[in-house]
């Protein structure tokens, strides 16, 4: 998801890419009110660092989000972050209703289950890409070792262990031999 969202972003730049200001100090932070200090808290140090690295432009506009914005901003970059910030209104209207559009159709074509604790969260989450082939346990209990070809170099899915199959071959070991085979003598 935030690939697509970086590639949204990027494609809404009109600008050359500016850095993230380094020369600003401490004391030119925006001055958050005491709701904004109270909800400032209770992000992760992450996410505070973060933010304390933007510049006042950036730091003043992300309390102007809403909440599905903030959650997008968070997925963008600083360099992402600051364009969308040095846009015009009309240039920010149209890259956050891309945004949000690419959020929601990634969260809808999402193969895992969310659930309350990991939808909370700003942190990556992480998808397998494997792909197996349904059994249904009716279809599983007709399958038998007679039915799946012995396993050769070039078939290692769908098939049985010669050992397993008609006892011939390589017999697999009963234990770990502490390493793998390859750095064994």
């Amino acid at each position: 998801m935030r690939n697509i969202i970086l590639a949204g972003a990027a494609a809404l730049a009109f600008t050359a890419t500016p850095a993230i200001a380094d020369d600003h100090t401490e004391a030119e932070a925006y001055m958050m009110t005491d709701a904004q200090e109270a909800d400032f808290m209770t992000w992760s140090d992450d996410k505070r660092i973060t933010y304390k690295g933007w510049p006042i432009a950036a730091q003043e506009y992300y309390w102007t989000l809403t909440d599905m914005q903030k959650e997008g901003w968070w997925m963008l970059t600083d360099p992402q972050r600051v364009r969308i910030v040095e846009m015009t209104p009309q240039q920010r209207s149209t890259a956050w209703t891309q945004i949000a559009a690419q959020m929601n159709s990634s969260s809808t074509t999402a193969t895992t289950a969310t659930t309350a604790s990991t939808s909370a969260s700003a942190s990556p989450r992480f998808v397998s890409k494997e792909v197996a082939q349904p059994i249904t346990r009716s279809t599983a209990a007709n399958i038998s070792a007679e039915d799946l070809p012995v396993c050769t170099p070039n078939q290692q899915d769908g098939c049985i262990n010669s050992w397993e199959r008609n006892r011939t071959g390589t017999k697999p070991l009963d234990y770990w031999p502490g390493r793998p085979a390859s750095q064994i003598d």
